[in-house]
C-alpha cells in the first residue's frame, strides 16, 4: 500500500510539473509572438527596440528552458498555439490604442504573468530543474520590465508635451 501511495504522489508531482512547463511554454511563446508583432507592427524605433530585446531574450533563454522542460509531457498541439497567435491578433484589433501602447501593454502584461510564476516556482521548491531556470530566467525579466515602464513613461511625457 506504501508503495502505491508514493507512486500516486510522483504521479500527481509529475502532473504539475508538466502543468507548470506547459504554462511557461504558453508565456514565452505568447511573448515571442507579442515581439515580432511589435517588430512587424510598431513604427517608433524604441517599441521596435523593445521588441528585439524582448525576442533576444527568449532565443538566449531557450537552450535552458529545453533542459528545464525535458522529459516532462506538455500535451500542446497547433490548435493551442493556433488560438494563442489568434488571441492576440484579436486584441490588436480590438485595441482602441495607438499600436504602440497595445505593443506596451499586452508585453507588459505577458511580462507580469511571467514574472509571477517564475516567483511562484521559487517559492514553491518543487521542481529543481523548473526552479533552476526560474532563478535564469527572472533577471532578464526584470529588466525588460524596467526596460518597458521606462518606456512607457516617457512615450506619456511624449505625448504630453505634444498636447500642450
Amino acid at each position: 500500500m506504501l508503495t502505491l501511495s508514493a507512486c500516486k504522489s510522483e504521479d500527481r508531482s509529475q502532473e504539475r510539473a508538466s502543468s507548470t512547463i506547459r504554462q511557461l511554454v504558453l508565456l514565452r511563446t505568447e511573448g515571442l509572438a507579442l515581439a515580432e508583432f511589435v517588430e512587424a507592427k510598431s513604427q517608433d524605433s524604441d517599441v521596435i527596440q523593445m521588441g528585439k530585446q524582448l525576442k533576444s531574450y527568449y532565443q538566449q533563454t531557450h537552450p535552458e528552458f529545453l533542459n528545464a522542460c525535458a522529459g516532462n509531457k506538455l500535451d500542446l498541439d497547433d490548435s493551442d498555439f493556433d488560438s494563442l497567435w489568434t488571441s492576440i491578433s484579436d486584441r490588436f484589433q480590438k485595441s482602441n490604442q495607438s499600436i504602440e501602447n497595445t505593443c506596451l501593454y499586452l508585453c507588459e502584461e505577458n511580462i507580469k504573468a511571467s514574472i509571477n510564476l517564475y516567483e511562484e516556482i521559487i517559492q514553491q521548491h518543487e521542481f529543481e530543474e523548473i526552479s533552476y531556470f526560474s532563478f535564469i530566467a527572472l533577471p532578464d525579466l526584470y529588466n525588460q520590465q524596467e526596460y518597458l515602464n521606462n518606456l512607457r513613461s516617457n512615450m506619456r511625457f511624449q505625448q504630453a508635451q505634444i498636447q500642450l
